[in-house]
């Protein structure tokens, strides 16, 4: 059936419902037609034009975000090869990951200045490279690590773009246990920040990162009740060893993941920067583009079939730069099987390439701006995250939340959610639970995963990162033994 522009089916919503009622000969409209996310956000079939079509101040039309390439090899010379190799193919920025980071998946440079020195050889750092650091749990060594080496490499601090991503919260909150009690951790952070800052740097220097929340399965308005809480706790911190809150809306660096549901992860990033300008103005400030950074999904990898990886970790990043991202890492699709090789990682890089180059999509600023499912969704999720953040404020604020373990219930719950659907096979994952290739052919990686640390005592319930194919990769591997 063909479509004319004055057909009532496209002008009139009660038209095409009726239409659509009859395909479907007595099926629940609803049970069919709409689904809900993890948050009870309805995703209706269609949308009409969205009232408001005011786009969100963020990267400017025509910037393009920064592609990131991953440094997180333990063999630090191996390292700076890939790194020039990736900064010589179009890469923008590089991540400095380091071992146990948020973001090390197993492996990465280890924090004192000589390796680090090492791998960022012949490398210029004053050049207007993106650098970001991704730190273990003690933040201050790899800042200092890398402080020390850009020393030793003859780059003067003010010179260098670096965003130094102090993080306690969050790898406390990874951890189950928190370097000192919250308001000791705010006068460390402070201190932290302001010897940085009286060595030259400018920041920023603290990340209230979203992927421990995303990592451990929690919800995306979770996730963003969790980065607002994160945030506020280090503005109080930086405010309370005299720096100006004015000034300290530039030192913080605002993170989140991008999985494989476009819509919901761009309503996402959109939403953030609604949540965090409407609490710039309740600090009697005027609201500041947020830098937003993000990082496709770690949960969504796959051990099986890998190569179905790149299509999710391109829906991501595709989702992401839509978003409207100021900088992106896409995890090459090896990561579930240990130490990426050059050609996973180069893969990474050009799924950048393809999207900000040959797709156009840094072209238009806030490109989701008036379409009606994604002002819906982003509506949807400035209020849920709202009530997450208000959540954990009336516990405490963050360090007291996930310390009573009233933050990580929640989000348990949530993984238990998908978890459940993903067996039931209301959802489903290609080359996991569908699809499954029986030829599947061994891929290169550069080294296995390091055996496991040992166990130790935490003071709370840790938000460990997790894969959501973990379940079904055991159960295919004891398949597999048993043939």
């Amino acid at each position: 059936m063909t479509l004319e522009f004055n057909d009532p089916v496209i002008t009139d919503a009660s038209v095409w419902r009726k239409r659509a009622e009859a395909v479907l000969k007595g099926a629940d409209f609803d049970t069919v037609l709409t689904s809900t996310t993890a948050d009870g956000l309805r995703i209706q079939p269609l949308y009409g034009k969205a009232k408001s079509n005011r786009p969100l101040i963020g990267r400017l039309a025509g910037s393009p975000w920064a592609i990131m390439g991953r440094m997180d090899d333990p063999d630090s010379i191996r390292a700076n090869t890939q790194a020039l190799i990736d900064l010589e193919n179009g890469a923008t920025g590089l991540v400095l990951v380091f071992e146990n980071a948020v973001g090390s998946y197993g492996f990465g440079l280890p924090a004192n200045a000589n390796a680090v020195a090492e791998a960022l050889k012949g490398i210029y750092l004053d050049a207007g490279i993106d650098l970001s650091l991704d730190c273990g749990p003690r933040g201050r060594d790899a800042a200092h690590a890398f402080a020390d080496a850009s020393k030793m490499l003859g780059f003067p601090a003010n010179a260098i773009k670096v965003r130094f991503g102090l993080n306690p919260v969050g790898l406390g909150a990874r951890d189950g246990e928190f370097p000192a009690d919250s308001h000791k951790m705010g006068i460390n952070i402070g201190a932290s920040v302001n010897d940085l800052i009286a060595q030259g740097f400018s920041g920023p220097f603290v990340v209230a990162d979203g992927r421990i929340i995303h990592n451990s399965g929690g919800s995306e308005a979770q996730e963003l009740g969790f980065v607002l809480a994160s945030a506020v706790f280090y503005f109080r911190a930086l405010e309370a060893v005299g720096i100006s809150l004015e000034d300290a809306q530039s030192m913080i660096e605002f993170r989140l993941s991008s999985d494989t549901d476009q819509f919901l992860s761009i309503a996402k990033h959109r939403a953030l920067r609604r949540l965090w300008a409407s609490i710039e103005t309740q600090c009697g400030l005027h609201a500041k583009p947020i830098l937003l950074t993000s990082e496709t999904a770690y949960r969504t990898m796959a051990r099986r079939d890998p190569h179905v990886n790149l299509l999710r970790a391109g829906m991501a990043c595709f989702a992401a730069a839509i978003g409207g991202a100021d900088a992106i890492t896409v995890l090459p699709f090896t990561t579930a099987l240990g130490l990426p090789d050059p050609f996973a990682r180069r893969l990474a890089r050009n799924t950048q390439l393809v999207l900000l180059e040959e797709a156009h999509l840094a072209k238009v600023s806030d490109p989701a701006a008036g379409a009606g499912v994604y002002e819906a969704l982003t509506d949807g999720l400035v209020a849920e995250g709202w009530k997450q953040f208000q959540m954990i404020e009336s516990e405490g604020g963050i360090v007291a939340s996930i310390s009573s373990g009233a933050l990580q219930n929640r989000i348990a719950i949530s993984r238990h959610a998908a978890d459940q659907a993903l067996a039931e096979k209301k959802s489903i994952m290609i080359g996991v639970t569908a699809f499954l290739n029986k030829d599947e052919k061994p891929v290169s990686i550069l080294a296995p995963f390091p055996p496991n640390a040992s166990n130790y005592d935490s003071a709370f319930i840790p938000l460990k990162s997790y894969r959501i194919s973990e379940t079904f990769d055991r159960a295919q591997d004891q398949e597999g033994s048993v043939q």
